[in-house]
């Protein structure tokens, strides 16, 4: 088995600094939820519309999940795959994975068989914990199909009723004994895995320590003042970056987080108002689409006093939206990444013209700074690649030299690929993006997923995807195709292609453009600009 901690290499400097100036800790997220069923057993901490957890439940029912993990044989160190909707038993099964010192490793929840089996090859998963069949997707059927290319993968837990036979139940895990855990995790073990956009060849895995993932959620309340009291809904899937650490930032508040398992606008605006939230975590699209249905008004909203808005650029029309319907709340932007977790908002009482322009500022520890095209550091107000560094940070790709290659500088500062300009206060603008990831709504889409694959086929000779703007998402993807010659494809004909490849929806090209030639530079790499300039 790997070493996970080989991506945790910081450097010896970092590592004094950040514990020397108290950002680092030895806290885990079971040290919080243990405190907090110390002190609030009663107080809940996940809520649905059919099932309220406390405290005391969370921290008994992760104990037990633990227990019954460790007499399945599972250690410190194993990975186990972990693909849930938001549910509340969502916390039960990560802080017992997590309790022993085990992995969990996050796999988004429209992933399928092409998508999850580089992942849980890269990681060397061990089990993954899973949701029932359904009618839309049979997961325990796929994990236990992967099984035959995941030489590592030896369990699949299922939560929810209609466990197969080779699987292990959920419900069961939670009726073991707990038991004395005499070796926890350290503060420095690797504590959770997230993977980047893009799951062709070689993946991006982010191996996060206690350290970092403590350090954002611990910092991160300040800044978006979360208290015991609060009610914090986070409408993006808690397998992903943004969701977990939402999540986590109002365990460490001992605040209350609403569970929507699937999102409709209907349903977020029902959760709103059936849980009371006092703050909101969404995308730009989650607004626009609760707007468009009527659902964006008073009745919904009027307990809200924060909406963060995170996972796409957030249009001065989204935030005028929010402004205008939410009597007590305002329109906050927030910026993070999966590398870096939540770093940069705006203090809560900046003035709405900030906030509509502004993403933010770096938060305590962290600095910012824009690079030209050679990595020349630029003044204020100069347009470049926004570059930081500080104690939210992962250290390295795992497994990935290539990727760690171009994605830090020598000086040891992190590139982003986003394009910024920095005031003189360190207030971070979003300009664009140096990367081709295409973001729809949040869901970021690598046009080499869906390339490789169509430059595979015989009829085609060269494919391109591109972003397309759009005003509730924010980009789609649009598909340009040279095709061999008395060869074309309707775009109903790729996606029933791509849905043959197991490629999850939210990938498939949402217009297609057939053309005769792509625009190309001297070394025959295709001028994307010139096919969005096309569109």
């Amino acid at each position: 088995m790997k070493d996970l901690s080989s991506a945790l290499n910081y450097s010896k400097k970092d590592r004094k600094e950040f514990l020397d100036a108290g950002w680092w800790n030895d806290d885990t997220p079971n040290k919080w939820v243990a405190k907090w069923a110390k002190e609030r057993p009663d107080a809940p901490i996940a809520i649905s519309m059919d099932l309220t957890l406390t405290y005391q439940e969370v921290q008994e029912g992760a104990n037990r999940f633990a227990a019954g993990l460790l007499n399945l044989g599972f250690k410190k160190g194993d990975v186990i795959g972990f693909q849930l909707p938001n549910i509340p038993e969502i916390l039960i099964a990560y802080l017992g994975i997590q309790a022993f010192g085990a992995v969990p490793s996050l796999m988004h929840m429209p992933y399928r068989a092409t998508e999850l089996k580089p992942l849980l090859n890269h990681v060397e998963a061990k089990g993954v914990v899973c949701l029932a069949a359904s009618e839309a997707y049979d997961a325990p059927a796929t994990f236990e199909a992967l099984k035959a290319t995941v030489p590592s993968l030896e369990t699949v837990i299922v939560v929810g009723e209609d466990t197969p036979s080779r699987a292990v139940s959920y419900a069961d895990l939670i009726a073991t004994e707990p038991v004395e855990i005499t070796n926890p995790p350290s503060a420095d073990d690797p504590a959770m895995i997230c993977f980047t956009s893009g799951t062709s060849a070689a993946p991006k895995a982010v191996v996060h320590p206690y350290r970092t993932i403590v350090a954002s959620a611990r910092y991160g309340l300040e800044d978006m003042d979360y208290t015991p009291d609060d009610v914090i809904l986070c409408a993006p899937s808690f397998t992903h970056a943004f969701g977990v650490m939402i999540t986590l930032t109002a365990l460490a508040a001992g605040s209350a987080s609403p569970m929507m398992p699937i999102y409709t606008p209907p349903a977020l605006a029902e959760l709103i108002k059936y849980t009371k939230a006092t703050a909101l975590c969404c995308g730009p699209a989650h607004v626009m689409a609760g707007k468009a249905g009527g659902l964006w008004d008073v009745e919904y909203t009027d307990t809200l006093k924060y909406i963060y808005m995170g996972g796409a650029t957030c249009t001065p029309e989204v935030m005028h939206t929010i402004e205008e319907s939410c009597p007590n709340g305002r329109a906050v932007q927030i910026w993070g990444m999966t590398e870096t977790l939540m770093p940069i908002v705006l203090p809560l009482d900046a003035n709405f013209e900030d906030r509509k322009k502004y993403l933010g500022t770096p938060p305590v520890g962290h600095e910012v700074r824009a690079v030209d095209e050679d990595g020349n550091i630029l003044g204020p107000g100069e347009e470049g690649e926004l570059e930081y560094r500080g104690p939210f940070l992962f250290a390295s790709y795992y497994l990935n030299d290539k990727a760690n290659a171009s994605s830090f500088t020598e000086d040891g500062w992190f590139k982003t690929g986003d394009m910024v300009i920095i005031d003189e206060g360190d207030k971070v603008a979003m300009t664009g993006r140096v990367k081709d990831i295409i973001n729809r709504g949040g869901i970021k889409i690598n046009p080499l997923d869906i390339e490789i694959l169509l430059d595979e086929r015989s009829d085609v000779l060269q494919s391109a995807v591109v972003p397309m703007p759009d005003k509730l998402l924010g980009e789609r993807a649009c598909l340009f195709l040279v095709m061999a010659p008395d060869k074309t494809m309707t775009l109903d004909d790729v996606r029933e292609f791509l849905d043959s490849k197991n490629i999850m929806k939210a990938k498939w090209p949402e217009r297609l453009e057939i053309i005769d030639a792509m625009p190309l530079t001297a070394t025959r790499k295709v001028i994307k600009g010139r096919l969005v300039e096309m569109l």
